[in-house]
């Protein structure tokens, strides 16, 4: 059973979530949710050891993507978008392309 989570209002590239999705496909009910939630939480924990990240600007058209995420989770989100100045689809974007591609950045 899931736990409600609060809900993240993202503004993706469509290509960019239609990798999320394929990653998570044939995976158990939730598992595209667990998946942003990893990603997210992956790129924090990167960012709070002080690794070198580069936040590149999303350019294009975007899709409106709601995610569920964990209450802790989204306040430590909140506070580092804060503290980095950045706007979450910068940081989605970043987290997301990170967690497709390891060898990238993780």
């Amino acid at each position: 059973m899931c736990t409600p989570g609060v809900k993240l209002g993202l503004s993706l590239p469509a290509s960019l979530h239609g990798r999320m999705v394929l990653s998570a496909s044939g995976q158990p009910r939730g598992a595209l949710q667990l998946a942003y939630g990893e990603a997210l939480g992956r790129l924090l924990e990167a960012v709070q050891a002080g690794d070198g990240v580069v936040f590149a600007a999303v350019r294009g058209p975007k899709v409106r993507v709601t995610v569920r995420i964990s209450q802790p989770l989204c306040d430590r989100l909140r506070e580092a978008l804060a503290r980095l100045n950045l706007k979450v689809t910068d940081f989605a974007c970043t987290a997301l392309e990170r967690y497709l591609t390891p060898d990238q950045g993780a």
